[in-house]
């Protein structure tokens, strides 16, 4: 994985604006991780694309995360702070074409991990269903006592046996944070999205960098290239003497 220059990053966000938060990730990996196809990286588990993208955000921001969320008893605010490498689980961005069995009420699965275009295809989906179509589309064959078996009629304990060995088997997919309230003590688990708290950072940094951009644009006449491959330190140092 490389770590992406100024110019980078901006072309990616630009590309990423009109686009949903997946297709986002998958820009942001694309660019990173040159010795892989975006084919590749789309068949990635949710897990090892949720590893690639914090080991991302180590290169592009640093190992600290700082985030917030509202109390669910008193509605208070709390900040709450990580370390990436905290958040790391164990598994890798990369690409192993893997297939799983499970063997439940005498149902034998064949299946293999959920990955971005899964997620994708879901996104419409009623929550209701959503599970269980996503794990229709990664069940790659069934069998009931050694008979094929249709997947769209299997047995919802079937289907709950397989998220939960799914789960077990990409734990970076699902990240769970435990906070305290300091006002009230309540007790109670958050769901870190790498996905959409990268996104925010990158979105932030893209503002801050284009009033750069057009700060020293005016003042030196120099131009958008110019200006981005200065590094970030001499741009804040020019920035000050135009006393922006």
């Amino acid at each position: 994985m490389n770590s992406l220059n100024a110019a980078d990053m901006l072309t990616v966000w630009e590309q990423g604006l009109v686009r949903p938060l997946s297709q986002r990730s998958l820009l942001l990996l694309t660019a990173a991780c040159p010795e892989m196809s975006a084919d590749a990286i789309a068949a990635l588990s949710i897990g090892a694309r949720d590893a690639g993208l914090l080991s991302l955000r180590a290169r592009l921001f640093g190992q600290r995360l700082v985030n917030n969320a509202a109390c669910p008893h008193c509605a208070g605010r709390i900040e709450w702070e990580q370390n990436v490498a905290d958040l790391l689980v164990g598994s890798n961005c990369t690409a192993v074409e893997q297939t799983f069995c499970l063997e439940a009420e005498h149902y034998r699965l064949n299946f293999r991990l959920p990955n971005s275009l899964d997620m994708a295809a879901i996104e419409t989906a009623e929550p209701a269903s959503a599970l269980r179509l996503l794990l229709q589309r990664c069940t790659l064959t069934a069998e009931y006592g050694g008979t094929p078996y249709a997947i769209e009629q299997l047995p919802e304990t079937v289907i709950q046996a397989l998220n939960d060995r799914i789960e077990a088997l990409d734990p970076q997919a699902e990240i769970r944070i435990q906070l305290t309230c300091p006002d009230c003590g309540q007790v109670w688990d958050v769901l870190f999205d790498i996905e959409s708290f990268l996104w925010r950072e990158i979105e932030a940094w893209a503002e801050k960098l284009l009033q750069t951009v057009h700060k020293l644009a005016k003042a030196y006449g120099w131009t958008e290239r110019d200006i981005l491959a200065l590094s970030p330190l001499r741009r804040q140092l020019y920035l000050g003497m135009v006393g922006a």
